[in-house]
């Protein structure tokens, strides 16, 4: 059984929605924990030694803006930290999937989502995401048969991503749909493997971010993207690729999607 654990990122402030899902295989997660939890347990050494706030998990936002947690960070601290985590994803063949739409371009081009866009957003980027793995992972020769379950961070947009879930596995045009097993939600506190995905999707989208302002790309997500593992990363869907999305849907299709979403007619947030 492969695992994938899926985060989201974004802004308010750049109108950009990202999602990440970063896959391994049973034993794979196994150590990678092991790993992971070292990091943690190195770092609040040093914390505890100093007499400062420790670290309950790794919260890439967090991070970044130096609070809560990592409040009174100096920034070499935080790269050095972050620098430890980036190692580990690297010591594993691991497979990491994310893409990032602009939430003006999506409602330019779907405007009965104007009021509610991110469920729609949701649901076009989990689409993506399960083409993007049915090909590559389960469309792999070396794994005829094996199957794979989704774990997502728990948030407001759970039964929106079970529901898209379930339509893509009844849709006949996904590669290996038969061999998708289920989606759950978790939380952080239960799910340590989250984690990386909100690295993953944090890194993912300021690597968005960052280009479509024409900056360069962060140090710490080049470290990630040279691995010949990783996929279908740092990509952004079009505004012409949205509008293919929303010609290419029948009627039924429309009203199934925008019930999913919760933007149709009678449906409740």
């Amino acid at each position: 059984m492969f695992t994938g654990y899926i985060d989201d990122s974004g802004s308010v402030k750049s109108h950009l929605l990202t999602l990440s899902c970063i896959v391994g295989h049973g034993s794979q997660w196994f150590w990678f924990e092991i790993e992971w939890e070292k990091c943690l347990d190195k770092k609040n050494k040093q914390l505890r030694a100093q007499g400062r706030k420790e670290l309950s998990r790794f919260h890439a936002a967090d991070s970044s803006s130096y609070v809560k947690e990592f409040e009174g960070w100096t920034g070499d601290e935080r790269s050095e930290f972050t620098g430890w985590l980036i190692n580990v994803i690297r010591r594993f063949p691991l497979v990491v999937s994310s893409y990032t739409l602009d939430i003006q371009d999506l409602v330019a081009e779907f405007p009965e989502a104007r009021k509610k866009p991110n469920g729609l957003a949701h649901i076009l980027l989990l689409n993506h995401i399960m083409t993007y793995l049915g090909a590559k992972i389960l469309g792999d020769h070396r794994w005829p048969s094996d199957r794979l379950e989704l774990i997502h961070d728990r948030g407001a947009y759970n039964p929106v991503l079970k529901e898209a879930f379930d339509h893509m596995k009844n849709d006949t045009t996904l590669q290996h749909r038969e061999r998708f097993a289920t989606i759950a939600p978790m939380g952080w506190e239960d799910c340590i493997r989250l984690q990386v995905a909100d690295l993953l999707a944090y890194e993912n989208f300021k690597c968005v971010e960052r280009e479509s302002a024409g900056h360069k790309r962060r140090k710490s997500l080049e470290l990630i993207l040279d691995l010949d593992s990783f996929g279908g990363r740092g990509v952004k869907l079009q505004k012409a690729g949205i509008r293919e999305i929303r010609e290419k849907l029948s009627e039924e299709s429309k009203r199934i999607l925008f019930e999913n979403a919760r933007i149709g007619p009678g449906r409740k947030t």
